[in-house]
C-alpha cells in the first residue's frame, strides 16, 4: 500500500492502471520508444501517472510537452536516468579472424528495423578481404522487406541460433541502416564493449551514443554507409582505435557509478511522491 510502482515499458501496466491506483498513487512510467503510446496519453489525462522516466534526455524533452498537453499539473515529474550497461557479459574482442571482414546487424526480425536499401549497402562497400555477414534477427517479415539476403550473408532468426556473444565475435563492423528512430539501443553498448564499431543511422539516441569519427560512424545516406564501412575494411589500425575508443565510451555511458547515482536521485523524487 502506497509503494512506488515502475512499469518499463508495459501495456499490462498501463492497462490495469486504474487497479493499481487503489494500491497506490506512486505510479512511475519509463516508455523506451520514442513516440507515445494511445493509453499513455489518455491515463496522462486522468492524471494516473505520478512520474515519467526515460533513458534519453532529447526523447524527454520531446515528449514532455506532448504530455503536458494532455494534462499540465506541474507534480507530475518528467526526469532521466542513466542505464546501467553489464559489460562483463561482452568480452572485448581485440583480434578476430584475419580471413575474412565479418560484418552485420542485430535487432528484432521486425522489417522497420532494416531500411529497404540495406542489401544495397552491403553488396556496394569494398573489403581488400572476402565479406562475411551475419544477420542476427531475420525471419520472413524481413526477407518480404529487404528481400534475400547474398550467400555470403550468414542469418539467424534470434540467439538460439546465433548467441549475441558469437555475433560480435564475428563483426568487425555492425552496420546497421534502419527505419526506427531508436531510443537508447542497447545493441551499441553490447558492440562498444565487444570492440565491433558501429555504422548505424544520425539520429536517435545513436547521436548521443556514437562520437562520430572517433567511437563510430553516424550515416545521413547509404553513401555514407558504404564509405564508412569501407573505411573500416581498408584501415585496420584505425578500426581498432577506434574500437578502444568506443569500449572507453561505452564505460562512460553506461557505468555502475554514474547509473547509482542517476537513480540515487530518482528515488529521492519518487519519495516525494504522494502516496
Amino acid at each position: 500500500e502506497g509503494d512506488a510502482i515502475i512499469g518499463f515499458c508495459n501495456g499490462e501496466y498501463l492497462e490495469n492502471m486504474p487497479a493499481i491506483r487503489q494500491h497506490t498513487k506512486r505510479t512511475i512510467f519509463v516508455n523506451c520508444m520514442t513516440w507515445l503510446f494511445n493509453k499513455e496519453k489518455e491515463l496522462m489525462k486522468q492524471g494516473m501517472i505520478a512520474m515519467f522516466l526515460y533513458q534519453n534526455e532529447e526523447v524527454r524533452q520531446k515528449n514532455m510537452p506532448l504530455l503536458k498537453r494532455c494534462n499540465d499539473d506541474p507534480a507530475i515529474s518528467f526526469l532521466t536516468f542513466k542505464p546501467y550497461f553489464h559489460n562483463d557479459s561482452f568480452p572485448f574482442i581485440a583480434e578476430r579472424s584475419g580471413e575474412y571482414f565479418g560484418c552485420g546487424r542485430i535487432s528484432r526480425q521486425d522489417a522497420d528495423k532494416f531500411a529497404a536499401n540495406t542489401l544495397h549497402i552491403y553488396e556496394y562497400f569494398v573489403s581488400p578481404l572476402f565479406k562475411r555477414g551475419l544477420f542476427l534477427g531475420f525471419d520472413q517479415r524481413s526477407r518480404e522487406k529487404i528481400g534475400e539476403p547474398y550467400g555470403w550473408i550468414r542469418t539467424a532468426r534470434d540467439q538460439r541460433e546465433v548467441s549475441q556473444q558469437d555475433f560480435y565475435r564475428h563483426c568487425e563492423i555492425v552496420l546497421q541502416p534502419t527505419d526506427t528512430t531508436e531510443n537508447w539501443p542497447r545493441v551499441g553498448f553490447e558492440a562498444m564493449a565487444s570492440g565491433s564499431v558501429l555504422v548505424v543511422d544520425n539520429r536517435g539516441g545513436w547521436r548521443q551514443m556514437v562520437e562520430h569519427g572517433k567511437t563510430g560512424w553516424l550515416c545521413d545516406h547509404e553513401r555514407d554507409f558504404i564509405y564508412y564501412a569501407s573505411k573500416m575494411a581498408y584501415e585496420p589500425n584505425l578500426r581498432r582505435d577506434m574500437a578502444e575508443a568506443a569500449r572507453e565510451r561505452g564505460m562512460e555511458l553506461g557505468g555502475l557509478e554514474a547509473s547509482v547515482a542517476s537513480w540515487e536521485e530518482i528515488f529521492e523524487a519518487v519519495e516525494q511522491l504522494p502516496a
